[in-house]
């Protein structure tokens, strides 16, 4: 993800390449080996971030922190490609530490924001599905006990649900509730309550449910001789 404070280089091409270096690093190779495949989770963590995130601070501060942390990697793999270091050794070796423990920490605070992110979502589609659950269940209750004004009106939005929200209607029980209405409602209603269930019918996980509970009742309609 390209920052401003670095071109267009992303920070996918800058672990590209100190990858590419560290084969051909002579000092500490354990230690970047340890390094390698720090580099290759971080970018996998990176690479899953949506671009969008970039207006989140949390995220912001992830990207610019790997950024330095990843221009500092640079600056240490040139101290290490040579069997001669050029500063004494104790001080690169604790560079190069550095290096890794700050990679683990990013590699843990990417993995830690990808799960919040993922949870959010979770909670966003849960929040949805319960709204439309509770929707549902009103829409069934006004045609259990509603008026027949309420009643005609739940019918009518029911033909104008997309094939989720009818299954959903479905769970809560409306096939049922339909079906019922049969026995105890004017003849128009009864035409708008056959075509609830003609509706219903389109959807094709509904048809048990139909079968079950819907088509002996349809059946006694049509014997009734309804022009409808």
């Amino acid at each position: 993800m390209p920052l401003d404070n670095d071109g267009d280089c992303s920070l996918t091409e800058l672990i590209s390449s100190i990858l590419d270096r560290i084969p051909n690093l002579l000092s500490f190779k354990s230690k970047w080996s340890s390094i390698r495949v720090k580099l290759a989770d971080l970018n996998t963590h990176l690479s899953d971030i949506p671009a969008s995130s970039s207006s989140n601070q949390l995220a912001l501060d992830l990207l610019l922190s790997a950024r330095e942390t990843l221009h500092n990697a640079s600056s240490v793999a040139a101290r290490c490609e040579g069997p001669s270091l050029s500063e004494r050794n104790l001080n690169t070796q604790s560079d190069v530490d550095s290096v890794m423990a700050r990679l683990d920490r990013h590699v843990k605070d990417a993995d830690s924001s990808q799960r919040n992110r993922k949870s959010s979502l979770l909670n966003e589609i849960v929040s949805i599905s319960s709204k439309k659950e509770a929707a549902a269940r009103n829409l069934v209750i006004r045609l259990q006990i509603g008026e027949p004004k309420s009643k005609n009106s739940a019918i009518e939005s029911l033909l104008r649900e997309d094939d989720k929200n009818v299954m959903i209607s479905i769970v809560q029980g409306v096939v049922l509730v339909q079906v019922r209405l049969l026995d105890s409602c004017s003849l128009s209603m009864k035409e708008k309550v056959v075509a609830v269930i003609s509706r219903i019918s389109t959807v094709e996980s509904s048809k048990h449910v139909l079968i079950a509970e819907g088509l002996n009742h349809l059946l006694r309609v049509l014997e009734s001789g309804s022009g409808f």
